[in-house]
């Protein structure tokens, strides 16, 4: 642990702290309650040197960035009493974009930023460790089917180089028939990847199995996302999980914002060009919910109003105007998957919300 000792250590008393998380050590700045600096210095990424250097400090409140050792490091040091705070990486990032920026100075920022007004860090809600915990099972499987993939793609690019064609269809025998059909040496060469491919599917369908069982039996609201036709139990466990509770958005169309399928804004003056989506948040849910567009607009997407809207909006002509569509059925999703869990009610295909009490209707 690396301290500066250049200033005079200050009391301490209603602290401030700001720490930027690396991968070995992370940096941390002290401020008191008058904005005058404490400490600061580097802390080695371990239990033992955390609760030596903070356990002891008197309740502060305690600013770090959302990444990878983010929960970690949360949990650690409510342990110790403290508030902590976790800041949007890529809000933050942005407010200091020009500027000197470095561990050290970002350790800083953090602490007044937390100090003057918290939401100038746009901060995060963290999941439960359970939740945690069994959101690793879907990232698992999502590791699984990219590995399968890549090799899928090599075996069969392989193939064709011999003028061969490998099976369509993935199955447990995927790489039994497609040594049958492969030349006595390319088949010698891909027989490891081959009876990889097979492995991997089998423990693909048992992390999915598993993850019924979680919807079935842990995340029972589930089954008022997957009411929804094209969403199954990955999308709507990764959904649930990554947005933790429903109260976490007072309004449902938060929900598509959160996730990045809103278009983003740069308007300064008269100049507010159309930009692309802001692709901010949880890019696997994002995905998943992209694929879900894609089912409902598709041949076999089953009826409904929000197939209909969707497949208007992608027939009016424009250029990508399919996609146009697809992202905007995901972000139509994004909101309605989060209205039917905070109500807890079934998807209807065709909701007609009923008259306001005190008003007519006529025919359209």
């Amino acid at each position: 642990m690396k301290k500066n000792s250049k200033q005079t250590r200050k009391p301490m008393t209603s602290l401030t702290i700001g720490i930027d998380l690396g991968d070995k050590y992370s940096h941390y700045h002290v401020l008191d309650a008058d904005g005058e600096f404490v400490e600061s210095g580097s802390v080695l990424n371990t239990e033992a040197a955390a609760r030596k250097h903070f356990a002891a400090l008197p309740s502060a409140v305690v600013a770090i960035e959302a990444g990878a050792r983010t929960h970690w490091w949360a949990q650690l040091l409510a342990s110790f009493g403290h508030r902590v705070i976790v800041a949007n990486a890529r809000a933050f990032a942005a407010g200091v974009k020009g500027r000197r920026k470095n561990d050290r100075n970002d350790a800083e920022r953090l602490a007044r930023y937390a100090r003057l007004d918290p939401q100038l860090l746009n901060p995060v809600q963290l999941r439960s460790a359970e939740q945690q915990a069994d959101l690793s099972h879907i990232r698992v499987r999502d590791a699984l089917v990219r590995t399968r993939t890549l090799l899928v793609n090599v075996a069969r690019a392989l193939a064709k180089e011999n003028g061969c064609r490998l099976p369509a269809s993935l199955t447990h025998t995927f790489g039994e028939r497609s040594l049958s059909v492969l030349p006595a040496a390319l088949a010698a060469v891909l027989a490891p990847a081959l009876a990889s491919i097979d492995d991997l599917t089998k423990k693909i369908e048992a992390a999915e199995e598993h993850i019924e069982t979680l919807c079935r039996e842990k995340y029972p609201e589930t089954k008022y996302l997957r009411s929804i036709p094209g969403v199954g139990s990955i999308t709507a466990l990764t959904y649930v999980l990554t947005l933790a509770s429903p109260e976490r958005f007072r309004h449902s169309r938060d929900a598509g914002a959160y996730l990045g399928l809103q278009p983003a804004q740069q308007q300064s003056g008269e100049s507010d060009p159309q930009l692309g989506i802001s692709k901010q948040g949880n890019g696997y849910l994002r995905r998943m919910l992209v694929q879900c567009a894609h089912h409902m607009l598709g041949p076999f997407g089953k009826p409904s109003r929000l197939r209909e809207w969707g497949r208007a909006l992608a027939h009016r002509g424009a250029r990508n105007a399919r996609k146009r569509a697809i992202t905007a059925v995901a972000r139509k999703l994004a909101v309605l998957l989060h209205r039917l869990w905070h109500d807890r009610a079934l998807y209807q295909p065709f909701y007609s919300q009923p008259p306001r009490p005190g008003t007519t209707t006529t025919a359209a």
